[in-house]
């Protein structure tokens, strides 16, 4: 029961040091993404529509509706008949690497050839290159909020250390680890 007890205050406390603190320290959250700005980056982006399809003939067909202009939701209706998902499309702004995209395509404007990646046939349409550059705080904010999480722990910790000496006994320590053991 004390152990049980004493991981209760444990979690009470590192949510009351740690958790809670990053979500409502919007100040403390600001200075610290200020100060790691440079780990808060993107890489070159595309604003794209893909379109992917398991058959070279129907990615061909959604080849030719992109470069007339057509859009991803025209292109499903089109070639998605009869209850069959002959196409996929996804649209949006991609990293340079992301897994949405075929990693053979290029960083230029227009419409792609086919590109075959497995059993898939790939066709993008590039509306425009975004270059690399600095993330918001809003960008990055999930990141920026497990780092800044990590940030007070590990102050939290040190602070603690500082204020008392820890000591292990090692008998009892080595006669657990052997305990553990398989």
């Amino acid at each position: 029961m004390d152990e049980y007890r004493d991981g209760l205050l444990l979690f009470d406390l590192m949510e009351k040091e740690i958790w809670e603190k990053s979500k409502t320290d919007s100040i403390g959250l600001e200075k610290f993404y200020q100060l790691h700005k440079a780990d808060y980056q993107w890489k070159n982006r595309l604003d794209a529509i893909v379109v992917s399809s398991t058959k070279a003939d129907v990615a061909k067909q959604a080849q030719k509706l992109l470069k007339s202009g057509k859009t991803p939701d025209f292109i499903k209706e089109k070639l998605n008949t009869k209850g069959v998902v002959n196409v996929m499309t996804n649209a949006g702004v991609f990293e340079q690497g992301s897994d949405a995209l075929p990693k053979s395509v290029q960083m230029k404007t227009g419409v792609t050839d086919l590109i075959k990646e497995g059993e898939y046939y790939f066709a993008v349409k590039v509306n425009k290159i975004l270059p690399a550059g600095q993330k918001t705080l809003d960008e990055a904010r999930g990141k920026v909020v497990n780092d800044y999480q990590q940030y007070l722990e590990e102050n939290w910790v040190n602070s603690l250390r500082n204020e008392f000496t820890v000591k292990v006994n090692q008998d009892v320590f080595e006669r657990v680890k052997k305990q553990l053991q398989p």
